[in-house]
């Protein structure tokens, strides 16, 4: 990415399933944690869901194909498919995940009137809504409804961007002082139930599960 993000992050690693489409994304602060995030992502899938993971299709880069990874691929006995150099379209889902998801984040960020520094949780958010959205891989199913057998709820959801107040714990505030404090909802958090990430507007983040969105 050419801006980096608030939090240090300046790679976007995004991680597509072949058979549903639904897709992961890792903001990185540089191109060597790529190594680590796919390891955690292939043994989450295998140890989660049951699945075994059959192959890894990727372009060939360094980050892609450190020993480390070639040692870890065979011994879980996934098969390594290396695409051509330059050549995007044999990389085909990938790229157009990748598009699509700059294409809905940079949407978000130009309504929101946010700065470009706040990629990273445009491009989360993207990728959250993606998996909810219908895939062409089945009619009529989402990605989520693919993997987790079940139809996401989409009640919780709001406008990327939007005003939001974070309530602030009886324990840490007097009793004349206000109980919640105004900040921006920049998207939710699928391993936390009912989380919110949310900024405000000093730029400093914050996380919080009691919060009122408008």
């Amino acid at each position: 990415m050419e801006e980096k993000y608030l939090g240090g992050s300046k790679y976007l690693l995004l991680i597509v399933d072949e058979a549903s489409g639904c897709m992961k994304g890792f903001c990185l602060h540089s191109k060597s944690e790529s190594e680590e995030c796919i390891k955690k992502y292939i043994t989450m899938i295998q140890t989660q869901f049951n699945k075994k993971v059959k192959f890894v299709r990727h372009d060939g880069a360094r980050e892609f194909a450190t020993n480390s990874l070639q040692d870890f691929y065979e011994v879980e006995g996934i098969e390594q498919q290396t695409t051509v150099p330059y050549a995007h379209q044999a990389n085909g889902t990938a790229e157009r995940a990748i598009r699509t998801i700059v294409t809905i984040g940079r949407s978000m960020l130009h309504h929101a009137k946010l700065d470009k520094c706040f990629w990273a949780e445009a491009a989360m958010t993207a990728v959250y809504v993606k998996n909810r959205l219908p895939s062409p891989k089945i009619p009529h199913k989402t990605p989520f409804e693919i993997v987790y057998n079940s139809k996401p709820s989409v009640k919780h959801m709001r406008v990327f961007g939007c005003q939001a107040y974070i309530l602030t714990p009886k324990e840490k505030r007097l009793k004349w002082d206000p109980k919640a404090r105004a900040g921006l909802f920049l998207g939710l958090r699928r391993s936390v139930q009912g989380v919110s990430s949310l900024r405000h507007r000093s730029g400093a983040g914050d996380d919080k599960s009691r919060c009122q969105l408008r």
